[in-house]
């Protein structure tokens, strides 16, 4: 018996798919009951989220079902956005684990905040939904549906980040701002400083930066040219200091490899992984492939993983193994691998 993973998709969101995840995921594992099973469904499963709950208990023999939907799910045998699909990920029982003061957490959209997010636990993992954290997400453990975050004891071997974004130019001082709609910098219409950037990049891969926020930074919506205003995935307010940058895919996914390569030296392939992508990140690509989900396959061969795309990532402090001496982060268009031996 060893750690497995199971991926199914079809033309319509039902039970049978996150069964047959569930399933191959056992099957591969040589498993008859499992331990902690981890399912992550995209989306469309919104309105069946107890029934695949209940079927995914009954197939596994578990109640130990813990996970989320979002925009799309994989695992190292395909990745699937925005299209019906399920992901899973299935432990042996009593397949030993490190707990430490250590958490996986998952969280809605509207349920990040500094109390949780950096309450003395060190927390990774990711958050559902989509760019705009108004679309349909739910969360589970132990079965049953949360409403606002879950968090489970999880310690990881190492914990990779791959940011990927870049920064264009000075801060600038938020002077107005309407909720989401950030509406002039230093007095100027917001769009004015934009404007040269969006010349540049494409829409889906510029960014903000709010300083000292605890989601580093922030995608770009749209903008409204009779205004000159834009719109970020955040709530922004006056007196703030924010900044432009841009996400990179090639240079992103490159950074991944290197560091998946740098974790790996001169050690033993993990047993098995948790991975938490940017659906954003995946827009920025051909659509066809996947550059990321590559990296992860050919850098970790052999090696079950699975994952979702996102709203943001839960990342640690970098030097997580050390007492606390900085915050638990919220990053966006990032890519967050846990290890696991």
């Amino acid at each position: 018996m060893k750690p497995a993973s199971g991926y199914a998709n079809g033309p319509k969101a039902s039970t049978q798919v996150a069964i047959a995840a569930v399933s191959s995921a056992m099957a591969r594992g040589g498993l008859t009951q499992a331990g902690k099973v981890f399912l992550f469904l995209s989306t469309h499963f919104h309105q069946q989220i107890d029934e695949c709950l209940r079927a995914v208990v009954a197939i596994s023999g578990s109640m130990d079902v813990v996970g989320a939907s979002a925009a799309g799910v994989f695992t190292e045998q395909d990745w699937s956005l925005d299209s019906p699909a399920a992901a899973a990920l299935v432990l042996p029982p009593d397949f030993p684990a490190q707990m430490r003061n250590s958490h996986l957490a998952l969280a809605a959209p509207n349920a990040i905040n500094q109390f949780w997010l950096n309450d003395g636990a060190l927390k990774f993992g990711g958050v559902a939904g989509d760019a705009t954290g108004l679309g349909h997400y739910a969360l589970w453990q132990a079965a049953q549906q949360r409403f606002s975050f879950i968090q489970i004891p999880l310690e990881a071997r190492n914990i990779i980040v791959s940011e990927g974004t870049q920064s264009l130019g000075a801060y600038f001082t938020i002077t107005a701002s309407q909720g989401l709609v950030l509406e002039s910098l230093d007095g100027r219409p917001a769009l004015d400083t934009l404007g040269p950037y969006l010349a540049q990049y494409p829409q889906e891969a510029l960014l903000a930066q709010i300083s000292n926020a605890a989601q580093s930074w922030i995608p770009v919506i749209g903008t409204d040219l009779s205004r000159g205003s834009v719109m970020l995935a955040h709530e922004l307010f006056v007196g703030e200091q924010l900044r432009w940058g841009h996400f990179n895919a090639k240079a992103a996914s490159d950074e991944l490899a290197q560091q998946i390569m740098l974790q790996l030296a001169g050690k033993p392939q993990p047993k098995w992984a948790l991975a938490f992508s940017s659906h954003r990140r995946v827009m920025t690509g051909d659509g066809l492939s996947e550059p990321d989900w590559n990296v992860m396959r050919k850098t970790l061969p052999d090696v079950p993983f699975a994952g979702f795309y996102g709203n943001g990532q839960i990342i640690p402090p970098p030097n997580h193994h050390q007492p606390i001496d900085k915050l638990n982060r919220i990053v966006d268009n990032s890519v967050l691998l846990a290890l696991f031996d």
